[in-house]
This record gives C-alpha cells, structure tokens and sequence, in this order.
C-alpha cells in the first residue's frame, strides 16, 4: 500500500499552520477522509488507509475539538455503511455524511456569528487575535447592519495570523489596527470587548486557542473588559469529561529564529514554539454558541445534553478497532 502524496500534503499544511482558521481546517480534514473512501478499490485498501492516516490527521491538529468530534462521526458512518461489505454503499454514505458535516459546521458557525454581532454596538472597540472564520462572519453580520465600531488585532505569532485578519476586515470596510503581542496590556484600556476564537471549550469551560489568548484574557480581566469566546457546541470536547488532556501543540523551532541566527543558536539554544494554550473559565464572561450565550459552568451541563448521562459515547479508537477488522 503506497498512500497518496496529496494525502500528506493536507496534513503537513494542518500541521504547520498553513490552513489558519479551525473551522477550514476541519472542512480540509474532511474532505481529505471522504477522498480516501472515494479513491479506494477495496475494503482491504479503505481500511488499511483510513487507519494510517485519520491518527496522523488528529495529531496534527490534537487542540481541535471539532476535527476529532467531525472525524469522528464520519468515520463512524462509514463503519456503520460498511456492515453489508459493500464498497459502493460507503462510498454513497460517506459522501452524504461529510456534506452533512460540512453543512452543519457552516451553519453552526453562521448562527454563532449572529449571536456575537448583537454584542458590538455602534462606537465600540473590539480586540480580537489570530485568524477565525466565525469571528471574521460575526464583524462582517454587524458592519452589514451598519454598525459603527473598530477592531484591534493583534499580530498574533508564531504564524502572525492576525495580519491576514486584519487586511480581511480593512477590505471589508472596517477601521482597524494591528499591534504587537506584547502591547495586549498597553491597548487593552482602549477596548470595549474581547471576541476570541476557539480550538477547544473543555468541559468546566476552559478555552483551548491560539497562543496568546490567555494573556488577552488576563489583561482584560485586570482592566475590567468583558472577553467572550465565540464557540459552537461541535468544539466542546466530550473526551475531556472522562479525564482526558487536551494536547498543546508546539511549532517547529525554525518558525521563529532568524536566518541569520540559526548557524549560531542551533543546538546551543533551547527553542520552544508553543502554538496554543488554555485560558481558565474565571477569565471568561460568556460562550457564544449556536444555542445563545452560556457561561463557561454551563458547559458541562450543555455536554450532558448532548451525550446524555450516564456519559456514553463511541471513542476513537474502538471505530478504528472495528475497520481493522476489514483487513484480511
């Protein structure tokens, strides 16, 4: 079995950064697992496929919780389509499922967006920070009803993401300023609210995001600013009601040493390149979901509704388990 090159092509950039926002990121994720299932000859091929490469896909994006819930229910459906033994079928129900999937994370995102725009009123200043679909949809909802406000950006390293939303929102028609990290604490006098992106809500509402967050967090806090995260429920992690952790990525070392230092540094210096970190629920005010806004101890109550309790739901890796059996 030779696997595709395009495969690892969309891992790599997964990995790396190179798909900014969370929710491309999953969309680019699933589409990836329903190509394998289209371009497969036989169960024996889709399985040893699947199992080699959904592992590699989480962990290159282990924050997001919507990539593993998504994975997850994709998968799943095609282990469901595949009891009969017939590759056709899952071809067809895969293909229903992930444009489910996809429709679903739209929508959800779209819904959430309009939530978040009813906070910013004309004259406001929002400060935001990496580069997020939905964020980006809710200043887009309240610029179209014209609403009169400014957002500040930060530039949001490793990755700098923050410049590409800040020429997004300056080619809508927005009044925005970019600064560096490091100025959080000098601008955030200025702001009226905080809109954050999300990786991950855990489940005693703790916010999993780009690095950086926490700090936005913090100093909003300090100067009294009201910091909202912008989460549908598809990014709360059920896993992390039984325990486990969610899994901080870190970047590559070279991302952020100047060429001209490395011949000196590499291998004398140590270099840390964390990519995301975890914000407390005391930091945040509330959680604009699909569902309304909900403070962060209505997590867990949100995660039993949908999983029900006694908690019950099917990992990971008893789904793979089962396409194991595929193998002859």
């Amino acid at each position: 079995m030779v696997l595709r090159a395009d495969y690892f092509k969309i891992i790599d950039d997964i990995k790396h950064g190179r798909i900014y926002s969370s929710t491309e990121t999953v969309l680019s994720g699933l589409r990836l697992i329903y190509e394998i299932v289209r371009n497969s000859k036989s169960l024996e091929d889709l399985s040893a496929d699947l199992t080699s490469i959904v592992p590699l896909l989480l962990k290159a994006r282990p924050t997001s919780a919507m990539l593993w819930n998504c994975v997850k229910d994709l998968v799943s459906e095609i282990v469901e389509a595949g009891k009969d033994g017939k590759l056709e079928n899952i071809k067809e129900k895969a293909f229903e499922k992930e444009k489910e999937l996809e429709k679903k994370i739209v929508t959800l995102g779209e819904i959430t967006a309009k939530m978040a725009s009813h906070r910013i009123n004309d004259g406001d200043i929002i400060l935001t920070n990496s580069y997020s679909t939905i964020v980006l949809k809710a200043f887009s909802i309240a610029l179209r009803e014209g609403k009169d406000f400014k957002v500040y950006v930060t530039e949001s390293r490793p990755g700098s993401e923050g410049f590409d939303l800040a020429a997004r929102l300056a080619e809508m028609g927005l009044d925005v300023t970019i600064f560096v990290d490091s100025a959080v604490r000098y601008m955030i006098k200025e702001v009226d609210n905080v809109f954050l992106s999300s990786e991950a809500i855990a489940a005693n509402g703790a916010l999993v995001n780009k690095v950086g967050t926490s700090l936005i967090a913090l100093a909003a806090n300090e100067a009294r600013v009201r910091t909202f995260a912008l989460a549908p429920t598809i990014k709360f992690s059920p896993e992390t009601l039984l325990g486990e952790l969610v899994v901080l990525a870190e970047g590559e070392p070279t991302s952020i040493l100047p060429e001209k230092l490395r011949s000196k540094s590499m291998g004398k210096v140590k270099i840390r390149v964390p990519l995301f970190d975890v914000t407390p629920p005391e930091y945040i005010d509330g959680i604009f979901t699909e569902k309304g806004l909900v403070a962060p101890q209505a997590v867990i109550v949100i995660l039993r509704e949908i999983y029900g309790w006694p908690f019950k739901f099917i990992t990971l890796e008893e789904v793979i388990e089962v396409l194991k059996t595929w193998q002859k």
